[in-house]
């Protein structure tokens, strides 16, 4: 519980001390591409602070590349 709430607290630094700045100077997309690397890395953090178990990534690119190595398998058969 105390690494999520430390998780939280220095993202929330984070953003209060750079997203003015880039507001300021109309960087809106910049503002929008820096809080959803912020989140991402936050999302990370969290799950590695609470000893998450989670699957490969390697599972994602089974489900999609699946039927396609399947369709191929069969049209060079």
């Amino acid at each position: 519980m105390l690494g999520t709430v430390f998780v939280l607290c220095v993202a929330a630094a984070v953003a209060y001390r750079e997203l003015p700045r880039l507001l300021r100077q109309h960087q809106r997309k910049e503002a929008a591409v820096f809080l959803m690397m912020l989140l991402a890395g936050a999302l990370f953090s969290e799950v590695a602070v609470t000893g998450q178990r989670t699957p490969s990534p390697l599972k994602l690119i089974e489900i999609i590349y699946g039927p396609l190595n399947q369709l191929l398998n069969r049209l060079l058969e």
